[in-house]
């Protein structure tokens, strides 16, 4: 079994379309600028990004494996986003995940 060597894409996102309330991360449909959507997991989120390291971890051997999964992204979020969101406790934890995720 040849291992290749993981290689994950950046993409910037451009639009928040949805949040997902279901868990303690609040992720969201977003969409990039590949014109793909993503379900998106922020690193300001109250797990922080432990998590975020932990499920990229857990995905990338699930596909060694030969699991079926998403594909995985770092998604760039810039600091001007989400300034229109109406929800206060979404701003915040956008304003906390500028950068990469």
């Amino acid at each position: 079994m040849q291992l290749q060597k993981p290689t994950l894409r950046t993409v910037q996102v451009t639009r928040y379309v949805t949040p997902l309330r279901e868990g303690g991360s609040l992720p969201a449909i977003t969409e990039a600028d590949d014109g793909f959507m993503y379900v998106l997991k922020f690193r300001g989120a109250g797990q922080g990004t432990r998590a975020l390291i932990a499920d990229l971890i857990g995905g990338e051997l699930a596909r060694a494996l030969g699991f079926k999964i998403p594909e995985l992204v770092f998604a760039e979020l810039d600091a001007a986003f989400g300034r229109t969101e109406p929800d206060e406790e979404i701003q915040d934890l956008l304003k906390s995940s500028t950068g990469l995720n």
